[in-house]
């Protein structure tokens, strides 16, 4: 019986000794994957500050992961938005996700160029925007033949929009917004497209005008000074050629060589008039002018002498009238102003109304100088960016120049238009000899702008400050003073 117990104990150790071993093997299995070993690749560059929390601890499969959606062991999903990575988006480390359709790293601070990705061949969405990112446009996602988003704004990206952009059929969603890119825009005409954006950039030339750019309004294009074109309503003003047109050479009339006749050459030599003659009737016609002067001057000192004469009797004649009469013309005058200043309050009301169901909504008490084109026309030039907003100085066609603040929309997402409303409204009443005050302002869609004075003393910051951080009070109390001016 002791045996037999024995022996089914050894056979009971040996069964778990044999399936402790088949876990271990697929759990090393797991952990040296490409996937993971790509996954691990790209924490060590990106995540400095260990926020992934990948491992290779084996009690936790790859699949498992933070952002991670497997489907057959093989990674399909990889979103990893708002985790404040820091470091660099290495090469050969997530493009090695053969089968990854989404990859979202939105909302960090990765720097650095965006490495080669054309291995993705099955990618359909990619998100990079805001970030860090330099370097030029990512040309290896041109070969992505199934993508239909690209997001690749509020980057540091500079250069040419490849033209090849042009020719992604599938593509619904792109965004380019907020880069330095410059040249020419390609000639989109995917009829997929839905959502475009290329504004904040130093891209120049007409813009091609094609059905699916035409469905976009003028804030899909806005901040790029060097564009124009019939969808922005700005003209395009060819340059001038270096060297302009030569002008024609006229040959010399043929000379007539001493010795030979006039009439061989066909030519008819004319006895010069008298010089006497010019200017005699040169003299005749300048005196005669000055005469006709002459009497023209004193008809008007006539007239004027006569009428006020007669201005001189009708106020003395006025000054005569009795108070009874004065008093009630005062009356009626008071009461004609009253109804002019009624008048004006409903137009101003009016026009007040006018002004927020258009474009630009000024505010209380402001006049109407300038339109949402005119605005639009206007050449920019960028003064800086923040946390909440790029502020540009714009120059109008009537050299009005003004700051443009333009608001970062995602920053704003969660305020609802009347909120928005509300609140510039109570901002643009405020009034106060240190503070520049708020003259209009402008939102559609996601766009969201703040027209202010512009002050051409600089900025608060650098009056007070300079290059020298550490001043006495008794300068910064200085250079506030000169600001104010």
């Amino acid at each position: 019986m002791l045996n037999e117990r024995l022996r089914l104990l050894l056979l009971l150790q040996r069964l778990f000794s044999i399936l402790l071993l088949v876990l271990c093997g697929e759990a090393a299995k797991l952990l040296t994957s490409p996937e993971a070993t790509a996954l691990l690749g790209f924490q060590s560059k990106a995540d400095l500050r260990n926020h992934l929390g990948f491992s290779r601890n084996a009690s936790i499969p790859f699949c498992d992961w933070q952002g991670v959606t497997c489907y057959q062991q093989k990674v399909v999903r990889l979103i990893l938005e708002d985790l404040s990575l820091g470091g660099v988006f290495a090469p050969n480390t997530l493009s090695q996700l053969g089968q990854l359709r989404v990859l979202s790293l939105q909302n960090n601070s990765l720097t650095g160029p965006i490495p080669d990705l054309s291995a993705l061949v099955n990618l359909k969405t990619l998100f990079l925007d805001h970030n860090f990112f330099t370097g030029s446009f990512p040309v290896s996602t041109l070969s992505f033949h199934r993508l239909r988003t690209l997001d690749l704004s509020y980057n540091n990206l500079t250069g040419n929009i490849p033209n090849s952009l042009a020719y992604l059929d599938r593509l619904y969603y792109l965004r380019l917004d907020r880069n330095w890119f410059n040249g020419t825009i390609p000639p989109f005409n995917q009829s997929s497209l839905k959502t475009f954006n290329i504004s904040g950039n130093n891209l120049t030339g007409a813009i091609p005008v094609t059905p699916t750019l035409q469905r976009f309004d003028f804030s899909s294009f806005l901040w790029n000074p060097g564009l124009c074109g019939e969808i922005i309503h700005k003209e395009c003003h060819p340059r001038p050629h270096f060297f302009g047109p030569t002008a024609a050479v006229v040959a010399p009339p043929p000379t007539v060589v001493l010795g030979q006749s006039a009439e061989e050459h066909g030519v008819e030599l004319a006895q010069p008039q008298p010089i006497l003659k010019q200017h005699k009737r040169t003299a005749i016609i300048i005196g005669f002018s000055t005469g006709v002067f002459v009497l023209i001057g004193s008809l008007l000192c006539f007239v004027l002498a006569v009428r006020k004469q007669t201005d001189k009797k009708q106020s003395t004649a006025a000054a005569e009238s009795d108070d009874g009469a004065a008093a009630a013309q005062a009356a009626a005058v008071i009461q004609m102003e009253q109804e002019t200043e009624l008048e004006e309050k409903v137009k101003r009301v009016q026009g007040m109304q006018v002004a927020k169901s258009g474009n630009l909504i000024f505010c209380a008490g402001e006049a109407q100088l300038y339109s949402l084109d005119q605005l639009m026309r206007a050449s920019a030039e960028l003064l800086g960016r923040g946390t909440v907003g790029t502020t540009y100085k714009a120059v109008l066609d009537n050299r009005t120049v003004v700051t443009v603040k333009r608001l970062d929309a995602g920053k704003l997402a969660a305020t609802t238009k009347e909120m928005f409303e509300q609140h510039m409204e109570s901002v643009g009443g405020l009034r106060h000899p240190n503070l520049v005050p708020l003259r209009a302002y402008f939102q559609a869609k996601e766009e969201r702008l703040l027209i202010y004075d512009f002050q051409s003393n600089g900025s608060l910051f650098s009056l007070i400050h300079g290059n020298n951080f550490m001043l006495s009070f008794s300068s910064i109390i200085e250079r506030f003073a000169l600001f104010r001016r």
